[in-house]
């Protein structure tokens, strides 16, 4: 994938390492928006998570309310690992504010599309992209658009033994953007767990003076420390797409058929890779390698620019 400095748009479901992927996004290009979805927690603290984060780093772009629930079935999400809010802390949190979202996330992302953006970070379920793949397929199929996506596995999965959580909240999602012929570049477990951070990675920000820096520090320690409470490494994840968005050379990808189990008993949500290109056609682009001193790096500096900002 070649570097772009036009603007990105972001769809998000707002946990701690989505704040992260944001910062890392801001620190070398202009964001256009941002989309949310629910998944790490419900739409309306998912809402109250984007909302204090503009507060916070003084974000002036856009924030687009979006799908509450999957295409089919209930809304699975991940607070019995990141709680009710959906970014767990050591001590500093996000303070929430007043206020409410923009409505219409699907027109908002059609109107970036039609505006010439072609750069499209997902870190959250697809649904709100497959909206707009069942209004507007010819948006999501133009030859330039870059639809780069934190989700799916080539391997095992996280939520369930063969689906990822992003994955497994909407396969339908998945299925409706392929059939659509969206190209994705999915970003997937196997790549996102050769990037892990440590306790040792909150350091830098705890010798920052400012209190940003120390919220930034308490809630990276609260992600780290989701991994038996710091004592084994955390792997990153939104950071890993954000990087391969913002610094392509970070993450190396592969062509294969892409393709979501809708209907298995134990493998819902699973993302099938069909590496071998004489057995079906290619349709998507699979993240097989991570740089992941640079990917650290890139976190790391980002985190630190948003503490002095």
């Amino acid at each position: 994938m070649s570097p772009n400095a036009g603007p990105v748009w972001i769809d998000t479901d707002m946990g701690f390492d989505d704040l992260a992927a944001i910062l890392m996004v801001a620190a070398s290009r202009p964001i256009a928006g941002l989309s949310l979805v629910a998944g790490n927690v419900i739409l309306q603290q998912v809402e109250r998570n984007a909302l204090a984060a503009a507060a916070e780093f003084g974000w002036d772009f856009p924030i687009h309310l979006g799908a509450a629930e999957p295409l089919s079935g209930r809304l699975a999400t991940a607070d019995y690992v990141l709680g009710s809010d959906g970014m767990p802390g050591r001590g500093r949190k996000l303070l929430s504010v007043e206020g409410n979202a923009l409505p219409d996330a699907t027109g908002a992302i059609a109107r970036f599309i039609e505006g010439g953006g072609r750069d499209i970070l997902a870190i959250g379920p697809l649904t709100n992209l497959a909206h707009l793949a069942q209004t507007r397929p010819d948006l999501l199929t133009l030859p330039d658009l870059r639809l780069v996506w934190m989700g799916g596995s080539a391997g095992p999965g996280n939520h369930t033994a063969a689906a990822e959580f992003n994955a497994a909240v909407d396969p339908e999602a998945i299925a409706i953007l392929i059939d659509a012929g969206a190209r994705i570049c999915m970003v997937g477990l196997d790549c996102c767990r050769q990037v892990a951070v440590t306790l040792d990675d909150v350091e830098p920000l705890r010798v920052q003076p400012s209190e940003r820096a120390q919220l930034l520090a308490d809630l990276l320690e609260g992600y780290v420390r989701i991994a038996d409470d710091g004592r084994r490494p955390m792997a990153l994840y939104d950071p890993v797409a954000a990087a391969a968005m913002v610094d392509p050379e970070s993450v190396i990808f592969a062509p294969a058929r892409l393709d979501a189990e809708l209907n298995g008993t134990l493998t819902r949500g699973m993302t099938v890779i069909e590496w071998r290109a004489r057995k079906a056609e290619p349709n998507a682009l699979i993240a097989t390698t991570a740089d992941a001193p640079r990917i650290r790096a890139l976190m790391q500096a980002a985190l630190i620019h948003a503490a002095e900002g």
